[in-house]
């Protein structure tokens, strides 16, 4: 494991929060409790290059996501939300970084883990590790994708590794993205695509629309 994070996610490390920082979550409705569960913390300055493994002088300061391992403790695998927000060369924001070339993975939330991997209750896949939360938050199992692709690997169209680990046969599985999803044919289309390749293994995935709660 990365040694910063790894320190991040210790005992050593009080996870004290910025206040911006608390403030944003806030924001997402999460609370103290999901907030300790999911080792959600602020990042020391100096770490933010040495986790990326690049530097961008714009970044002010940065929230860790751990990601939780289905095998129990947490994966080798780095996600910042950064402050402020920063611009790509298409003009769209970039909220989250990870290091260049590191693979998507699933989000995992600590209270509903157990559900997600060993009961036949609907499965909900949300784009976004807030968002996973704030569902969790409501008593539904869920996992997180990290944006309309993060369900697959680049140059392919398989499902991420992450999914062996929960049981899809007969599941249904709800998806939850963001209602862009009703006016990007991009996100349309991968939103889609995951609903596929869920199907390829045996789930019965349906799309959920907010906030007009509609099933397609």
């Amino acid at each position: 494991m990365n040694p910063h994070l790894e320190l991040l996610l210790s005992p050593v490390y009080d996870g004290a929060l910025a206040p911006e920082h608390l403030a944003d979550l806030r924001k997402s409705t999460l609370t103290d409790q999901t907030i300790r569960r999911q080792f959600i913390r602020s990042v020391p300055p100096a770490m933010i290059r040495p986790l990326l493994g690049f530097d961008l002088a714009e970044i002010r300061s940065a929230l860790l996501f751990p990601f939780r391992s289905p095998a129990g403790g947490f994966m080798d695998h780095v996600r910042l939300k950064v402050f402020p927000s920063l611009t790509d060369a298409k003009g769209h924001a970039v909220k989250y970084l990870q290091p260049k070339r590191s693979s998507p993975r699933l989000y995992f939330v600590a209270s509903c883990l157990r559900r997600v991997l060993e009961s036949d209750e609907p499965l909900w896949i949300c784009e976004g590790e807030k968002k996973a939360l704030a569902v969790a938050q409501l008593g539904f199992p869920v996992v997180g994708i990290c944006g309309v692709t993060g369900w697959h690997g680049k140059g392919h169209s398989d499902l991420l590794p992450d999914f062996d680990a929960i049981p899809l046969v007969d599941r249904v599985v709800e998806l939850l993205p963001d209602t862009d999803y009703q006016t990007n044919p991009d996100v349309a289309l991968a939103i889609n695509g995951l609903g596929i390749a869920l199907g390829a293994r045996g789930a019965k995935p349906f799309v959920r629309l907010l906030p007009l709660e509609q099933r397609r």
